[in-house]
């Protein structure tokens, strides 16, 4: 790229990896359906007409406007929770699914070693009662990961929270602390259980 940038008089700047990630979480399971939409299969197209088939107005169609945009085929649609999934291994971050997605619940977030991710799954902006009843893993605005965040990787705008991939440092602090599990851990160690440490802690033979 720097050989190229130098033939055409320009400059190649080195940025850090990315990978684009969903901001939703709103299968049937977590976001019931309150109609039946009857139109074409498009996002696009859906959006424009109405509010979507749930009370959540902010979350994914799942006609797949995404996928049809991806040209290294990084993207799906998952036929049981009927929302797009990202193929870490494929996705360029060439950002054509933020483009094609009319609800923007597409991002590109720092690519961290091991695909460990840690991000808001979630985009709507009502406030946590409307929020919480359209769909049971939205972020409510209860602003308890924002508490505990100790690199201001965490902001609050609009009842959402929202984690700066580049400032967060992957302490994981902020997950557990999430009430409703809007916000995302991939790639990381399972958790142990509190009393699995404690009985760990009470074993210890120094």
């Amino acid at each position: 790229m720097s050989k190229i940038a130098s033939i055409l008089g320009r400059e190649a700047v080195m940025k850090e990896p990315r990978i684009a990630v969903l901001k939703c979480q709103g299968s049937c399971e977590y976001r019931p359906r309150t109609s039946t939409y009857d139109g074409a299969a498009s996002c696009a197209i859906a959006s424009a007409l109405y509010s979507g088939e749930t009370g959540c107005t902010y979350g994914c169609h799942g006609f797949g406007d995404c996928v049809e945009v991806c040209t290294f085929g990084a993207l799906s649609i998952d036929r049981s929770t009927g929302l797009p999934v990202v193929d870490e291994e494929k996705c360029t971050a060439c950002g054509s699914c933020i483009k094609a997605c009319p609800r923007n619940l597409f991002e590109l977030r720092k690519k961290w070693k091991g695909n460990k991710k840690i991000y808001v799954s979630c985009s709507n902006e009502d406030k946590g009662g409307i929020a919480r009843k359209n769909c049971t893993v939205a972020c409510i605005g209860c602003s308890k990961c924002l508490k505990v965040c100790a690199f201001e990787a965490i902001i609050m705008n609009n009842n959402l929270a929202y984690i700066d991939s580049d400032k967060c440092r992957l302490c994981r602090k902020c997950a557990p602390e999430c009430p409703t599990h809007s916000i995302i851990e991939t790639g990381f160690p399972a958790r142990k259980e509190k009393a699995q440490e404690t009985a760990d802690a009470n074993n210890v033979t120094v």
